[in-house]
């Protein structure tokens, strides 16, 4: 049913966000039934995001090659079954292995969700818009889980309620089996992805994402960090993160409304100008002398960070001519694999700033990492040309040593 094809796209990036924000939503009750501390618990998340960073590198040229079936099938059911698993785990090893698997399903899904909806949203014309578009949909995944984990953990329990997280991250299976999808190249080699990186829209797009998702990362885990220290309760600060994630999710969506009738020429521009908004933004916080303040400089971040994300995607993918090339997988395994080493290595050096000073001060690194994005990101609009796909198709072929 080709109806059902970009359904399935939409699908893979709201697992997504339902998985990545899973082991935040039980921290504290996943914790106590492991019996172990905050350093083993952060191990875990280490385990979801280092597993995620080497499969993304292998499952985006695979998909190349075989399809998008087998990669959403694999991705939707190892999503739902190692969800399952983590309900179940009573022992700290079971959990590692979980989280392990829990990767490569995470992996499958973003690959399937944010490569197959530009290729067929708007006729694979316009895949900033489409990116767009899907990631409202990841942030609603992320947003909705722990409302969902508060609500049912009191009445049901651990165990039934990740087991039910589970299930919703199953359900799309249906969605893959009936979708209708593009072929794939199927001569694309694992080996030749390492080709793309000599392009300058992957190199430059995935040093883009290397500052946006190690922006995101942080600002996720210390903003409330961050609004505590400025007065309020654990309560309040927790209301306002829900409130960068609201401004997050609704510029998203005002991006994509703007986008889709836009020249796609003109949306490289928009990375650089939302970059510099975030600079404005997290330096606001460095600087706010009250809560009211902070509050505002908090919000503003998240509006200004919601588009990056996807609008790299798409302008990556216009600028390396992937869509054309049937080479989409293998460019959004490298440049999400950079950007998952800027979503370890910032909040680290953000932590250990804080740790020795405060975490206001602490985010002055953010404001030189939104810097840098702004770099980063007008080379790949100035910089990086448009590139004919049968120069791409060469590029591979070197790499592949045809």
């Amino acid at each position: 049913m080709e109806a059902v094809t970009p359904v399935v796209s939409f699908a893979g990036v709201f697992a997504l966000g339902i998985i990545f924000a899973v082991l935040g939503s039980v921290k504290l009750r996943l914790a106590e039934i492991l019996q172990v501390d905050d350093a083993q618990y952060g191990r875990l998340i280490s385990t979801l995001m280092f597993a995620s960073m080497i499969a993304v590198l292998i499952i985006g040229p695979l998909q190349d090659a075989i399809g998008y079936m087998p990669i959403g099938l694999v991705g939707f059911v190892a999503g739902g079954v190692c969800l399952w698993i983590l309900a179940s785990a009573k022992s700290y090893g079971l959990a590692v292995l979980a989280c392990a698997l829990l990767g490569v399903g995470a992996m499958c899904v973003n690959t399937i969700g944010n490569t197959l909806g530009p290729t067929v949203l708007f006729g694979g014309d316009n895949p900033a818009a489409a990116s767009n578009w899907l990631n409202v949909f990841f942030g609603i995944g992320a947003f909705i889980t722990p409302v969902i984990i508060g609500k049912l953990m009191g009445k049901l329990g651990y165990q039934k309620t990740v087991s039910i997280i589970g299930a919703i991250v199953f359900i799309p299976v249906v969605l893959v089996l009936l979708a209708q999808f593009p072929e794939a190249e199927g001569d694309f080699e694992i080996g030749a992805s390492f080709g793309l990186l000599a392009t300058g829209a992957v190199l430059f797009g995935g040093l883009s994402l290397f500052c946006y998702i190690g922006l995101e990362a942080s600002m996720a885990g210390f903003v409330s960090t961050y609004l505590k220290g400025q007065e309020l309760t654990n309560e309040q600060a927790n209301t306002w993160l829900s409130g960068f994630w609201i401004c997050l999710i609704a510029s998203r969506l005002i991006a994509a409304l703007a986008l889709g009738p836009l020249d796609p020429m003109y949306h490289a521009p928009v990375i650089p100008a939302l970059a510099i908004l975030a600079v404005i933004a997290i330096y606001l916080m460095v600087i706010a002398q009250t809560p009211k303040a902070g509050i505002i400089g908090a919000l503003l971040t998240g509006f200004a960070l919601g588009p990056v994300f996807p609008t790299i995607v798409g302008v990556t993918f216009s600028k390396s001519a992937a869509i054309e090339a049937g080479i989409a997988g293998s460019v959004f395994g490298w440049i999400f694999a950079i950007g998952l080493l800027g979503g370890t290595l910032v909040p680290m050096l953000i932590g250990k700033l804080s740790a020795a000073g405060t975490i206001r001060q602490s985010l002055k690194a953010a404001v030189v990492v939104a810097a840098v994005l702004i770099v980063f990101s007008a080379i790949l609009w100035l910089g990086v040309p448009e590139a004919d796909p049968a120069d791409v198709a060469d590029v591979v072929a070197m790499a592949a040593g045809k």
